[in-house]
């Protein structure tokens, strides 16, 4: 099997472009229902989160698996560090069909709300982990950006669920806002050609020692005789 590594960092790229546009138009959705009652744009959003999850899937198998289920499992033998980007498809798309279904029901159903956001919130969670699935040398990059990343989507849920309980505009907005910042933040990034790139180790062989047989059986050398 050919394996190109850039595909893995294309493929990364692609998947934070699509979480991001996804939380971007949720942000702004939200914005826009604190002064407007139709729910068009709020559904329209959850459908785009749960599309975002489908997307980040399709780039793994496109690029890295090359269409193909044995190919990917293949690649992600060699780079297990993209198994995050599998998890991230499967929560991305279920937030997405648990805030449809939240506003299908003409937002009656509040656990379907609490389901959306726990699983936001395990996103949150799992942009924390990137940093230890990527090569050591693009670990800190990874690992101020995912934080960021992931500090600002927890806060994002944590304002709303306060306002589940405090229903202010101020929550709202904040709730609004800070998934426009993490949106904006997830579109921005670019993954390093370091981050799953081959590595190369070179290991340095100390010199062979002769065998134990060959030191006992050595002749001790001649000592020279003097002249009588």
């Amino acid at each position: 099997m050919t394996l190109d590594f850039a595909d893995f960092t294309r493929a990364s790229n692609l998947a934070h472009t699509a979480q991001g546009a996804a939380l971007l138009l949720l942000g702004a959705a939200e914005a826009w229902a604190l002064d407007n009652k139709s729910r068009r744009l709020t559904i329209a959003a959850a459908a785009a989160l749960a599309v975002s999850g489908a997307v980040v899937f399709l780039a793994v198998l496109g690029l890295p698996g090359g269409w193909s289920f044995e190919r990917l499992g293949e690649a992600l033998t060699l780079r297990r560090g993209f198994y995050l980007f599998i998890a991230f498809a499967f929560v991305y798309a279920a937030a997405g069909f648990s805030l449809l279904t939240h506003e299908a029901l003409e937002r009656r159903g509040s656990g379907w709300q609490v389901i959306f956001l726990a699983l936001l919130a395990f996103a949150a969670a799992l942009y924390f982990v990137m940093a230890w699935r990527v090569n050591p040398a693009a670990w800190r990059e990874v690992l101020v950006w995912h934080s960021a990343i992931g500090a600002t989507l927890l806060l994002a849920v944590a304002a709303k669920t306060a306002a589940l309980f405090l229903p202010k505009r101020s929550l709202g907005l904040a709730w609004a806002v800070l998934l426009m910042i993490t949106g904006l933040q997830l579109v921005s990034y670019r993954e390093s050609d370091e981050a799953f790139a081959p590595r190369l180790i070179t290991i340095e062989a100390a010199p062979a020692a002769p065998p134990a047989g060959a030191l006992n059986n050595a002749k001790p050398a001649d000592k020279e005789r003097t002249a009588d």
